[in-house]
């Protein structure tokens, strides 16, 4: 029996995925983003290894920072002082006591001097290494400031020069900078509103005089601040989806995108040697950014009442130290978690730093330990394509960047193929050209004398004299005279139900052609994208049109039949039928610098449709231009009300399916 039972154990341990035991020793999943910008879960990034002065009372730690030097230095608003620690988790001593009131923020400049941001006292104190009091700074008294204006200090932080910057309770004008004698310098870097649909909309509704006070919104005010070594400020702001995280040049512009986050409860942000940002939220979740504002890892969590390390309650502050350790304060447990990196993360930490100096090649070994553990981590496979960039091998670039879904590498990539390809084959293509422009030549010559074309001439003749042939070639009508070939379609029966159905399955499959066949630079369809889907979306949406259509208009009077518009419809949209195909091997051998060719001309076809098919509904139901207008508002509303209509039909059906089920499970098992 112990055999049996030592054999189990075994094959447990063996069977037991090593990922699962690394995950199962954190009480939270680490993830990251794929290539498709889709959340995965990947390997655990940092393991909390401890607790920062466990032997220490520590009542409400609110904020952190780690200095250069070593010396860690917190913000404890219970015990009213500021705590410090060296760089080996030993307590060095305290700061404040009985000075302090209430600080929430501190920070330690280049000359080691302590400042603290007191929200009780609204001041800003100085303090020396030893203790001592050397500068206040409160309410500035410039005008430029406001009377009306609070000075409630919550962080502070101080750059080279000495500028003092003071995130200040409700300061919706922004990072409030003091000079280093206290002096108002100004407001910087002020958070914008958040614009939407809605108040778009209000905006062009609403006359001038109401606009001012109805759209006084105020944007929200910073909550905190940090610097990294290059004097760059960064800040987060909570309750908004809109520049949440903010990298700031010297004139308190955003750097990063606007929406690099959704996340609405971030409460601090720290950043390393490397440019690498680190935010915390009020969630327990932990947000580490590369330098250009990726994302690469998320970790952490709310604590379930189990108290486990790597979990919070109430998360304040966060701060790295030189080493990569990373503290994390949590006021409510009056603790500070203290997290290392693991393996995984150091390739991908050395993979960026080499990457964000543009030593490709040199990050390629890192990058490729990470894709070895994790092939789906997206910022790998663009780092990849930049190595075999660099090193000239554009096809496994244009693999690596394609996976990535890096749109600008992949075009850089091609470009270099397609540079390659021409110098190889330009002489060849050339001298084609002139050897078929000569023979024609000659062919054109020898006709005109022998007639040597007269059969194939006739031949092709008695072939548009078919009726289906011509039917179908009227479609090119279209293009030149739109009006009189709509009066010919309704009034002279030019088309018939074969030939408009057979363009139908022509445009079905150049539509699916289209979709899935797309230059990789030009494709806007996503990756997980199927072809009932497609089908679905563009069937429903021309027999929405078709059937609204056909009952709104014969409401509102309109002479048009159901066989008219079915006919109608797929012959407006001719240029999408005859240029479409063109335009999609084209897209394949076009890169980003020349976009504007195929956008430009996917704009035109779509305009041109739209221009023939307002034509078609005009004179098929024999409309005024207004009535036409009419029409399409109503059969567009008309599509919207359908498709809710059958959505609601649908979620009843399956309500009575699933309390039809249950009453015969219920009968079964009564029985």
């Amino acid at each position: 029996m112990k055999r049996i039972a030592q054999f189990v154990a075994l094959l447990v341990f063996l069977l037991v995925p090593i990922s699962s035991i690394a995950s199962a020793s954190v009480p939270y999943q680490t993830e990251t983003l794929s290539a498709d910008g889709q959340t995965i879960e990947t390997q655990t990034a940092y393991t909390p290894v401890g607790t920062l002065l466990p032997d220490v009372e520590i009542m409400n730690p609110e904020d952190i920072f780690s200095h250069t030097k070593g010396n860690l230095y917190i913000a404890d608003s219970g015990a009213k002082k500021i705590l410090v620690a060296d760089k080996n988790g030993k307590f060095v001593r305290e700061i404040g006591k009985g000075v302090l009131k209430s600080p929430t923020g501190v920070y330690v400049d280049e000359n080691e001097k302590i400042f603290v941001a007191d929200y009780e006292e609204e001041k800003v104190f100085r303090f020396s290494q030893d203790g001592k009091v050397e500068e206040q700074y409160g309410k500035p008294d410039s005008p430029l400031f406001g009377k009306s204006s609070s000075f409630k200090p919550q962080k502070v932080a101080v750059d080279r020069r000495g500028s003092i910057y003071v995130i200040s309770e409700g300061s919706t004008n922004g990072i409030i900078q003091l000079s280093k004698d206290g002096g108002f310098l100004g407001y910087y870097g002020v958070n914008s509103t958040e614009g939407s649909f809605g108040t778009f909309l209000q905006k062009l509704l609403t006359s001038e005089s109401k606009k001012a006070n109805m759209f006084m919104k105020t944007p929200p005010a910073p909550d905190n601040i940090a610097l990294d070594d290059q004097g760059l400020v960064y800040s987060v702001t909570e309750g908004t989806t809109n520049e949440v995280i903010k990298k700031l040049n010297v004139a308190g512009k955003n750097m990063l995108f606007g929406d690099i986050s959704d996340e609405k409860s971030l409460q601090d942000i720290a950043v390393d040697q490397d440019g690498n940002m680190f935010v915390v939220s009020s969630t327990g979740e932990i947000y580490e950014y590369d330098s250009f504002g990726n994302l690469l890892f998320i970790f952490g969590g709310k604590d379930d009442g189990t108290n486990r390390l790597g979990l919070f309650k109430q998360p304040t502050g966060i701060t790295i130290d030189s080493d990569g350790k990373l503290y994390v304060t949590d006021k409510e447990r009056g603790m500070i978690q203290v997290f290392e990196s693991t393996a995984f993360s150091k390739q991908v930490h050395e993979g960026i730093a080499l990457f964000k100096e543009g030593r490709y090649v040199e990050s390629q070994k890192y990058w490729e330990e990470v894709l070895e553990m994790n092939s789906l981590f997206g910022l790998a496979h663009s780092a990849m394509g930049s190595a075999y960039y660099k090193q000239q091998d554009y096809d496994k670039a244009l693999e690596e960047y394609e996976f990535a879904n890096d749109v600008y590498g992949y075009s850089d990539s091609f470009w270099e193929v397609r540079h390659a390809w021409m110098q190889e084959n330009l002489e060849t293509v050339l001298f084609a050209f002139i050897f078929f422009g000569i023979l024609y030549y000659i062919v054109k010559v020898i006709d005109k004398k022998k007639g040597i074309l007269n059969q194939p001439r006739r031949s092709l003749g008695a072939i548009k004299k078919q009726k289906l042939i011509g039917e179908l070639l009227f479609l090119f009508k279209f293009f030149r005279h739109p009006i009189d070939s709509f009066y010919y379609l309704k009034r002279k029966q030019y088309a018939s139900i074969l030939s408009a159905t057979i363009l139908y399955v022509i445009l079905i499959v150049e539509y699916i052609y289209s979709r899935f066949y797309t230059g990789f630079i030009f494709k806007t369809v996503s990756s997980d994208a199927n072809l009932v889907g497609e089908l679905l979306l563009l069937l429903v949406t021309l027999a929405l049109f078709i059937v609204v259509n056909y009952l709104v208009s014969t409401i509102n009077d309109g002479e048009g039949r159901f066989k008219d518009i079915y006919i109608g419809t797929i012959y407006s949209l001719a240029p999408f039928l005859v240029f479409s195909p063109i335009l999609t091997l084209l897209s394949n051998v076009l890169t980003y610098n020349e976009s504007f060719v195929y956008v430009f001309s996917i704009r035109i076809i779509y305009a041109w449709c739209l221009i023939i098919l307002f034509i078609m509904l005009k004179e098929i139901h024999n409309y005024t231009f207004s009535d036409t207008i009419r029409n399409i508002f109503v059969t567009l509303f008309g599509m919207v009300i359908m498709l809710l209509v059958v959505f609601i039909v649908f979620v009843l059906i399956d309500q009575v399916y699933d309390f039809v089920y249950s009453i015969i499970k219920e009968a079964v098992l009564r029985v």
